[in-house]
């Protein structure tokens, strides 16, 4: 079962605009040409705690590495559509969906917006957030300066 989002997940979360906070993983990789980094060199691994911490005399690169937790943090309970709210559910039939519904009465619900992903829950919840940023339920960065 996939734990965390990938290096490009991140990177392209980045490019939407999002600001990447800090989290309990990390991807890392030695962009020093020193003989001592040869088995890390250019390879991205994945690092527990704070990445402040001296790594000897290396040189690091750093991107955080969300778990679903960091990702459902990031999703909005409550979005807005026209006049409608519509609240995020998760559920599992035959795979994972994530969706905005709007709640019509108790038992009926119309699904406004949903992402499957029949693998990996994580995959889903980041598919959601990409389109919550892309559609400006998500603050970001490239919004602030807007």
């Amino acid at each position: 079962m996939k734990q965390v989002l990938d290096v490009e997940q991140m990177k392209h979360l980045q490019e939407l605009g999002l600001e990447l906070g800090d989290t309990i993983l990390y991807w890392g990789r030695c962009n020093d040409h020193n003989p001592r980094a040869a088995t890390h060199y250019g390879k991205w691994i994945l690092l527990k705690g704070n990445i402040g911490q001296t790594v000897g005399f290396l040189k690091w690169e750093f991107i955080p590495a969300y778990i679903l937790q960091d990702v459902l943090d990031l999703l909005p309970d409550e979005i807005k559509i026209g006049d409608e709210r519509c609240w995020l559910c998760i559920d599992l039939a035959e795979q994972w969906i994530y969706y905005y519904s709007e709640f019509v009465s108790a038992i009926y619900h119309e699904k406004i917006f949903d992402f499957r992903n029949g693998k990996e829950l994580i995959d889903a919840a980041y598919e959601m957030l990409c389109w919550c940023i892309e559609n400006g339920h998500v603050e970001t960065m490239k919004q602030d300066k807007s």
